[in-house]
């Protein structure tokens, strides 16, 4: 099944339940798309696809402050699950297609 398309999520931060949304374009193994959160959209591009896994970064603005969320994630299906690295730590994720 393809890793492309939109993904609901939901996540435990130091700052509550957040729950943005990704949305993932393939290209052969390269992945790009959007990543959608409370501080608005952020596109990347650069990411790659190894079978149902896959890995980006984005970078996003927050605090008047750039920031770098590494994402590693696997796709099974119509679910999603990984972990997001961003200068506070790392936090878990999981979500489904939308």
């Amino acid at each position: 099944m393809s890793v492309e398309g939109k993904w609901n999520l939901k996540m435990q931060t130091p700052m509550g339940e957040q729950t943005p949304t990704l949305t993932l374009v393939a290209d052969g193994n390269a992945l790009s798309g959007t990543f959608t959160g409370a501080r608005g959209a952020a596109n990347f591009d650069g990411g790659t696809i190894n079978g149902n896994n896959i890995a980006f970064t984005v970078k996003i603005e927050a605090m008047g402050q750039t920031f770098s969320l590494e994402c590693k994630a696997a796709i099974d299906g119509d679910k999603i699950s990984g972990e997001i690295k961003s200068p506070m730590g790392p936090t878990q994720f999981s979500g489904v297609r939308a």
